[in-house]
């Protein structure tokens, strides 16, 4: 008799765990970086980039996406060495298909560092909406959280904090 009540219930929580799925997506602006063509971080950029790590090392994340410039690559390296994770190249002017290979991400929590303007569309396009992010040149700190919950609907929730020094 009990096992004939506890098999549907089981079955019923495994087909709700399979059918329903988030994915959080954290978003920065790479840190302070050098001048140039292809700077590296200064010394608050690399203290930025260990904030990082402490902010995000227990949000489980198991991808992290950085732009083929140094200081994108820097500010995520703290947090790659700490988990292991190789971080995945994109070239800062495919922001297209870096959206779409997020979109197809479910179950994971993802790192995404960006550029003043590429970070504000990835968000939009997560979002599916306008969230009127802008980044200043001189603006570092912000946290961005894109999270979508996948179920019986679609439910995507934006967030903004800070993490590190405050830049402004």
């Amino acid at each position: 008799m009990l096992k004939q009540f506890i098999y549907p219930v089981f079955l019923c929580c495994i087909i709700s765990l399979l059918s329903s799925c988030s994915a959080s997506f954290y978003l920065v602006r790479h840190a302070e970086k050098g001048s140039g063509t292809d700077p590296q971080l200064t010394a608050a950029g690399l203290a930025r980039a260990e904030a990082l790590r402490d902010s995000l090392s227990s949000k489980d994340i198991t991808r992290i996406f950085v732009t083929n410039y140094q200081r994108t690559q820097q500010t995520a390296e703290p947090l790659s060495v700490e988990l292991g994770i190789e971080p995945i190249m994109i070239y800062a002017n495919q922001t297209d298909q870096l959206v779409q290979q997020l979109k197809a991400i479910n179950n994971a929590n993802v790192l995404v560092v960006g550029h003043s303007n590429t970070i504000p569309v990835i968000i939009d396009s997560l979002m599916r909406s306008s969230q009127g992010v802008t980044i200043s040149e001189t603006d570092f700190d912000n946290l961005f959280k894109v999270k979508i919950s996948r179920g019986t609907s679609v439910v995507r929730r934006f967030s903004r904090t800070n993490y590190g020094q405050p830049t402004n």
